[in-house]
Parts: C-alpha cells; structure tokens; sequence
C-alpha cells in the first residue's frame, strides 16, 4: 500500500477539546488487532530527515491542565521520533493571542534535551488564533530549519475550532507542497480538522486520546509516503473501520406555551400559543476508516501451553502468565508430577447441592490437576467416580494410563442431580472402586488406595461411621471442598492435615500443588498385617502404608 505525499513539506495539526474524559473515536477491530496496534506504535522509529516544528495551544480555553497534557503528548510523540542533528530535529511554538518562539529546530540536538525542553514550557494564555499561527508559519517558514530539500513537518496542538479564519491559511500550506496531519484530542470539531487535513482526509487525520494509536497512524502515513523508513519484515499497513464523534450543542422544540401579545385595540390583548425550546448537548456520529500498521508477535504462534496467557515484549520476545501446577518451563509445561504408586479414585460430588456449575468447575479441576500432574511415566493409575442419591464409576481405576484419553473421558461425564449421600458413596467405592479385574490389570494389590473427595454440599446421611468403615479397610481418605465444609470432611478424613479447603471458586485451583502433596505423603510397604485404623496411621491386609504428617 502506498500513500503519495509530497515530500518538499508536511503539516501535521492536533487539535484538542477536554470537556469530558472518555474517547470519541471507535476503532472497530478484535481486541487482538487493537493491542497489536498499541505496540507497535510503541515500537515506530521516525529516522529521516525531517525537520518538525510543534505549536502549543496555550489560550485560556484550552487551559493549564489540558495544556500540561499537550506537553504530554508532545513528549511522547517525540519518543518515535529519531532525534539528531542529521535526522530528525524539532523545534516549538506556543500560540494564544499572538505566537511565541520557545525554542527553533537547531536548538536542541538530542532527544532527551528537546523533552526536557517540552516539560518547562510556561502556560502563556489568551484567545485562540490558530489562522494567526498558521499565517506566521508562511512568512517565517520554520525557525532554523534547513533547506527545502528536507520534509518540514508541522504539529499543532489545540482546542478545538479557533477563533479567526483557518480555512485560507492551511490552504495555503498546501497549496505550496505542504501535507497536512489533523489529530483531535478529546472532543475536537472533526469537520474544521477535516478541513485542516489533506487529501485523502481519513488517512490524515487522526485521534490523540491513545497516544500509541496516534503515533502509529502518523507512522503509518509517513512510511508509506517513504517519508520515514520501511516497516519491519512482516508488518503491513491495514484499513479498519471507525467511528468518530462531535459534541454538539442543539436547540430543539420543547413544547407551547400561552402568551400575550399587544393588539391594535386600546386596552385588549392578544392570545396566543408560542414555542419555547431547550437546548442539550448529542453526539454527532462520523463514521471513518483509520489505517493503522500491525506486525506479528511471538505469541501469534501461541507458545504458552496448558492454559497459560501469553504476554508480548516487543516483537521478538515474551513471557507466560502459567496457571498453579504449571511452569516446568518457559511454555507452561506441568511441574508436578505423581511420581508416587498410588490407586487414585477422584469421587465427585454430582447432587443438586452442589449445582451443575459447582460440578462443571469440578471437572475442569480434574483435567487441569490431570494435566499439571499425571505424566506418561507416572506410576499412579487414576480413576473417577460420581455420586448423588446413587454412584457411578465412569471412569474405573487404571483404565486409562494416558492423561488425554483421561480428560476425554472426564468430559463424557453428566451432571446427575439428587439429594447428597457421601456416607453412601463412601461404603460403595471401599467395595467397588478398586476391584481385581481385567479393566483393572494395571492395579497392583501392593499400592496404597487413596480417595479424594470433592464435594461442595452437607451429606444427607451420616459420614463418620461410614468413614471409619472405609478407613478402617485400608483407604486413605483426603477431602476437597468449601470453607464451611471445613468439620464434615475432617470427620471423613479423620484428620484435618488430610483436608482441603477452598475460600472461592477460582482458590479451587490453587489448591492443586497441595493436593498432589497429599496424594503423595503415602508410603508403600510391603508386609501383611490386619487392617487398623489409630493415631492417623493405617495397616492393611495387603500391606501396610501410612501418611507423613
């Protein structure tokens, strides 16, 4: 794409109105494409030779705040800008009543001195003539600029609509090679920038209000005007539609009211219904298209795994943001592992009390602890049971040794509703969770049995003899839930060091480094011994296994 430009001068305008604090100009596009725009108008570098020259509103209307933040902007715009004295110079005006030399181009040969320069400008005040500015701009030309080889670029930072004649002046710049920039700020009159701005307006005129938007429209016209240097490899200039808005104050018919006029009678008037009209402010809507350049980031090849969010520095580098469980490495990968034997039975609370979204968040706990934690070499073999008024196992232990087919299958599972039997549910998986059968080649007799309860609900029915019964039989119990679950899964623990708790949903998943702790605190011995259950330490029949605490 390319924009001809005259090279012999250039004149950017911006104008600005602070009335209210929130944006008039739309960029319709996804909010992947906005933050693309937004850093790579932080990363555009003006290296030409160009000679800028900036005018500062510093009339009474635009006052000293609004003022600091034309410096402001000022400033900021000058970080795109390279400048020295063989590329980029820039000088200031400031304009009210009549225009003020603060400093010519030759002044100041280095960036950070024309910044410093910028922040210690003084705050002059009066009326707003922009056309005088203008007019002083075409006698005097540019204050220790260079010859007319050199693209002269002009800044003007205003109010809005001024109080003298723009129109012939800024034609007059163009009509002599100059290429005018209209950048409103805030609420700016967008027909008076129209009229300051070249042709094609939509692609010289621009909105301050996001400074790295600004700088990147500006960058955009310049470098395909081959004013300033060539995009980086890969990166294009595009068209996006906008939108752009005007306050304006409009008179509209109120209503009728009676009135008297006089009448050619002596002593008699004359009655009639007269309009009265009341005046509000509405926004007049311009709709536009913004050309702004993206280019492609390292995260566009999305490099984060296992939900991690990807953060771009620069073009070239980045970093992820890596959910709890996950961090191994630079890309999210898990840095848990269940590298202990264990029989694992997830048992999920699926009853009414808990709620289709308690038990929905359920699952996604599952497939991310099942992700952070369940590697190919893991020797744990994994299984999920649900329960409400009865149990199922949909998933029997050690029936998947791959954590994929594992979260596929955990995705298959319904919410079933029904009252909250855990005591229930506890009794059945002690004699049928870990059964010997083919689907279960993989269980060995010699690993401990551990379950994990994940409830979010009051059970119905009485869990602690139902506990001890399942404890006593050689299953360590670890419990998941709410806060005020905190005595009922201590009773089916049989102690507190074996219970999770969660303060909110999102805590949920932040538990999962201590739960896979937990898990993991179990010992494998060989021997034989009857099965008992005191102090927190139980003995099986199977052999014997206990938790650290």
């Amino acid at each position: 794409m390319s924009f001809l430009l005259p090279f012999d001068s250039i004149c950017i305008f911006l104008c600005a109105q602070v009335l209210l604090t929130w944006g008039l100009q739309e960029l319709h596009a996804n909010q992947e494409t906005i933050v693309k725009i937004s850093a790579a108008g932080q990363l555009m570098q003006c290296s030409a030779s160009v000679d800028i020259l900036l005018l500062l509103d510093g009339s009474y209307s635009i006052g000293k705040r609004s003022f600091e933040r034309s410096k402001h902007f000022a400033g900021k715009l000058c970080d795109a800008l390279d400048i020295n004295p063989d590329r980029v110079r820039v000088g200031v005006i400031q304009f009210s009543s009549t225009p003020q030399l603060e400093f010519p181009l030759d002044s100041y040969l280095t960036k950070q001195e024309v910044k410093e320069k910028i922040k210690k400008i003084v705050f002059k005040g009066g009326s707003t003539e922009t056309g005088l500015v203008l007019k002083y701009v075409l006698r005097k030309s540019f204050p220790g600029g260079r010859n007319s080889s050199v693209p002269e670029i002009l800044i003007i930072l205003s109010d809005g609509k001024s109080q003298g004649n723009v129109a012939i002046p800024a034609k007059q710049l163009k009509d002599r090679g100059t290429t005018v920039f209209a950048v409103g700020v805030k609420f700016p009159r967008w027909e008076e920038l129209h009229t300051l701005a070249s042709e094609p307006t939509e692609q010289h005129v621009l909105f301050a209000e996001h400074v790295d938007d600004a700088a990147n429209g500006l960058y955009s016209t310049l470098t395909g005007s081959a004013v300033c240097s060539a995009v980086s490899p890969g990166c294009k200039i595009e068209s996006h539609p906008c939108e752009r808005k005007t306050l304006e104050t409009v008179k509209e018919l109120a209503g009728n009211y009676m009135c008297w006029k006089g009448s050619k009678r002596p002593n008699a008037v004359h009655t009639s219904l007269c309009p009265f009209y009341s005046w509000k402010r509405v926004l007049i809507k311009h709709p536009a298209r913004c050309y702004r350049t993206t280019c492609p980031d390292p995260c566009d090849s999305q490099p984060c795994h296992n939900g991690g969010t990807c953060i771009p520095e620069g073009l070239e580098r980045y970093h992820c943001v890596c959910p709890v469980g996950f961090g191994g490495d630079a890309s999210c990968a898990p840095k848990l592992s269940l590298e202990c034997g264990v029989d694992l039975l997830f048992l999920v609370d699926s009853s009414s009390g808990t709620t289709l979204e308690g038990f929905l968040r359920y699952k996604a706990f599952l497939k991310r602890f099942i992700q952070a934690a369940l590697s190919k070499d893991s020797l744990a073999n994994v299984g999920v049971a649900q329960y409400s008024n009865d149990v199922q196992i949909p998933i029997k232990v050690g029936e998947y040794k791959d954590a994929l087919s594992l979260m596929k299958s955990i995705d298959t599972m319904h919410f079933s509703g029904g009252g909250t039997f855990t005591g229930k549910a506890l009794r059945y998986v002690m004699q049928h969770g870990f059964k010997s059968a083919p689907a279960f080649a993989d269980v060995h007799d010699d690993l401990p049995r551990v379950v994990v309860l994940l409830t979010d609900s009051e059970s119905r029915d009485p869990v602690v003899e139902a506990a001890k019964y399942t404890r006593g039989r050689g299953l360590f119990l670890i419990g998941v839930g709410s806060d005020f679950l905190r005595a009922e899964l201590d009773d089916v623990t049989g102690n507190p060091k074996r219970t999770v708790v969660y303060s909110n949903p999102q805590d949920l998943f932040n538990k999962i480094p201590e739960l896979q702790k937990k898990i993991c605190s179990v010992d494998s011995h060989q021997g034989k011994a009857l099965a008992i259950d005191c102090s927190g330490v139980t003995v099986t029949a199977q052999g014997s296994a206990r938790f650290k605490e």
